[in-house]
């Protein structure tokens, strides 16, 4: 089984994160959705804060926080799945 050098010499876990979010299609779905979970958190922020309105902007916080729950589920759960197969 060959192996891959990693060309910016960095080594342990953060090599492996760095491997795995270019190389699995669902850690990457999964990234998307911790940004839309922040997006959301942010959002909800701003209105607190009073910087947006209550209204519209509420309900793409909504929306931004159910996509972006699902997003991660199926990312972590799918990979998970895959792992749990290969072994």
């Amino acid at each position: 089984m060959a192996t891959r050098t990693n060309q910016s010499g960095a080594s342990g876990l953060g090599a492996r994160v760095v491997s795995e979010l270019r190389d699995s299609v669902l850690a990457k779905v999964a990234t998307v959705g911790l940004f839309l979970l922040v997006v959301s958190v942010s959002l909800e922020t701003a209105i607190g804060a009073g910087f947006l309105e209550r209204g519209i902007s509420a309900v793409w916080a909504v929306v931004f926080l159910l996509w972006g729950t699902a997003l991660v589920v199926l990312g972590v759960v799918g990979r998970t799945l895959i792992w749990w197969r290969r072994r």
